[in-house]
């Protein structure tokens, strides 16, 4: 009995500090609440923190969600807050203590790394990650973009190279890092599920991978941490530590129609003289399946004797 009072205490002052605000707790509102517009804010919140309406946390939580959420009405973001641990960490790479704000932009999501207490420095980080800074580039726009085998005349390029589905726990360190660093590089993603020449090009086999592009060189990002930490070390310093490797010429027209012509006339090669020797093969034994037939229908000679 006592147990179901205190669960209904914490139900009723659960309902309290949350009710007027939109929840995400599952993953299908996530992904409607996502996909409704293009500029999405959510809060993770620790749900035990508020034990009473009454509690000062409790009081000072549902204040800081209130002067959140006006800060993005009034910049048009949408604003929605989840107790969902298991969302935070499968999709937003969040980890440890809560609160956390999340800012998803065309379903880009970017953390926010400051104190949500304060709101003008909050404020000024909404305004300057609102344009998502990231790139994706394809076959078609890599090397224009990039100018990469020319010597990066456009900056340095960090690329991550990652199939359609891999890591999405990454994006938000990875979105994070581009705006932390807009003046220094340029950072971009490649899928190459989709973009079978430049996997070719670069040989990507073990994915994901990250590949810096400076001036003419490219260096590959070995370590195993995907810190953001990590990733700014890399960019501004630590990639003099790793080979630095010639960037392959971009594959021409003539190229790319010799390796898929290497790839099918062997295979005419092997294929056509099987198919003739069949034909060949077949005439054979058909005209000798005629002869034994006429052999058989032919009168034997009879010699008669008086």
């Amino acid at each position: 009995m006592q147990k179901l009072v205190v669960f209904l205490l914490f139900s009723l002052s659960y309902c309290y500090n949350y009710e007027d605000f939109t929840r995400i707790n599952h993953e299908q509102p996530l992904n409607e609440y996502t996909q409704s517009s293009s500029l999405n804010v959510i809060v993770f919140v620790d749900k035990q923190q508020c034990n009473s309406e009454s509690d000062d946390t409790c009081r000072q939580q549902r204040s800081q969600l209130e002067q959140i959420r006006h800060l993005c009405t009034s910049a048009n973001i949408q604003f929605a807050i989840s107790t969902n641990i298991t969302i935070a960490e499968k999709y937003f790479n969040i980890y440890g203590s809560l609160p956390k704000l999340c800012f998803l932009r065309n379903g880009f999501p970017v953390i926010y790394s400051g104190l949500l207490s304060n709101m003008d420095s909050l404020q000024e980080w909404l305004s300057e990650a609102r344009e998502r800074l990231t790139h994706v580039l394809d076959d078609k726009s890599f090397e224009h973009d990039t100018q990469a085998s020319t010597g990066s005349t456009t900056g340095d390029w960090f690329i991550l190279f990652k199939k359609t589905n891999d890591s999405r726990s990454l994006l938000p360190i990875w979105e994070a890092t581009a705006l932390q660093l807009r003046n220094r590089a340029i950072f971009a993603y490649v899928n190459v599920d989709t973009n079978p020449i430049i996997q070719k090009r670069f040989h990507l086999f073990y994915l994901p991978i990250f590949i810096l592009f400076k001036q003419g060189k490219m260096y590959r990002y070995e370590s195993a941490s995907w810190k953001q930490i990590s990733f700014i070390e890399f960019i501004e310093n630590n990639y003099k530590k790793v080979k630095a490797e010639n960037v392959p010429a971009e594959l021409s027209a003539f190229a790319l129609f010799s390796e898929k012509a290497a790839k099918v006339i062997p295979m005419y090669l092997i294929v056509i003289p099987m198919i003739c020797l069949a034909a060949v093969l077949l005439v054979l034994v058909s005209g000798l399946a005629r002869k034994k037939k006429t052999t058989a229908e032919r009168t034997p000679f009879q010699v008669k004797i008086d």
